[in-house]
């Protein structure tokens, strides 16, 4: 948590409690007068967020795009987001998350809500399932896919998330070394918990809740996440007369952003799911 902690007496905010563990490691380093909000939707969270006893600690169940009821303008020294689903999440077959155990299609973060996989997968139209598939998961067979999906609806009710993954698997030509049904779940899980559009709505808000030298933590899963926290922190381009050439406006927030950075063998060695998260540190000027 040294890229996030500047001020041990400050103000943070993991916008992502999971299962606590970011938490946990920043509660380590804070003074007595440290402060940490936590976010999760999950009931799951909740219940573990339970556990935690700190004076200084308030977990909140509520989505991160819900900032602005919560935090105040100019009051975080820093911001974690973590874009990843939790493991316990994707070890839980009754969640639906995962492609390689038997489950509800489900992948809801927020048991409450009403839209959940199969809903896409029953009603949506072959078109709409392709561009999901595409948009959220870059899947270069997202059109060969959805027609498989609705051929095979159109015969069977599809019922649980091995099945899903089987139709995946069949619709597929081009071999990766992943699971056939990596990209595909991943962009039906982000459709079902509009995770693009409430991290949208967050980074924006976030640039208004930093102080100072506060920072921004973010770690992706996706190129396309990766590409919204990049374009978010970017200076606005604006052309002020006609005829004259595209220039930086002169804005008073600016912020600096880090290059990627990639979790190192040993950290991958003893979390393989990390292998593909992509961190970046964006500190307000």
């Amino acid at each position: 948590m040294k890229s996030l902690i500047s001020n041990t007496n400050g103000l943070y905010l993991d916008c992502t409690f999971g299962r606590g563990g970011h938490t946990k490691k920043i509660l380590e380093k804070l003074s007595s007068e440290g402060q940490l909000i936590s976010f999760d939707l999950d009931d799951a969270a909740m219940e573990v967020a339970k556990n935690i006893e700190h004076k200084n600690f308030k977990f909140i169940k509520t989505n991160f795009s819900q900032i602005d009821d919560y935090v105040e303008d100019d009051s975080l020294s820093g911001v974690l987001i973590d874009c990843g689903v939790s493991s316990p999440q994707l070890d839980e077959p009754e969640r639906g998350f995962s492609f390689q155990r038997k489950g509800p299609l489900d992948m809801r973060f927020n048991q409450k809500q009403k839209l959940t996989c199969k809903d896409i997968i029953e009603n949506f139209s072959e078109k709409q399932i392709a561009t999901i598939l595409w948009k959220f998961g870059e899947e270069k067979e997202s059109r060969r896919i959805a027609k498989l999906i609705v051929k095979k609806r159109e015969q069977n009710a599809i019922e649980n998330t091995l099945e899903l993954a089987e139709i995946i698997k069949s619709a597929k030509t081009i071999k990766t070394k992943k699971h056939p049904a990596t990209k595909s779940f991943q962009a039906l899980r982000m459709a079902v918990n509009s995770e693009i559009e409430n991290l949208l709505t967050c980074l924006e808000r976030i640039k208004d809740k930093l102080t100072k030298s506060g920072k921004l933590v973010i770690i992706t899963f996706h190129s396309l996440e990766d590409r919204i926290a990049k374009q978010t922190f970017k200076p606005k381009i604006n052309i002020h007369e006609k005829n004259l050439p595209l220039i930086h406006e002169d804005v008073s927030d600016k912020f600096k952003i880090s290059k990627i950075i990639c979790p190192s063998a040993e950290e991958i060695s003893m979390n393989p799911r990390a292998r593909s998260a992509k961190m970046r540190i964006i500190e307000k000027l």
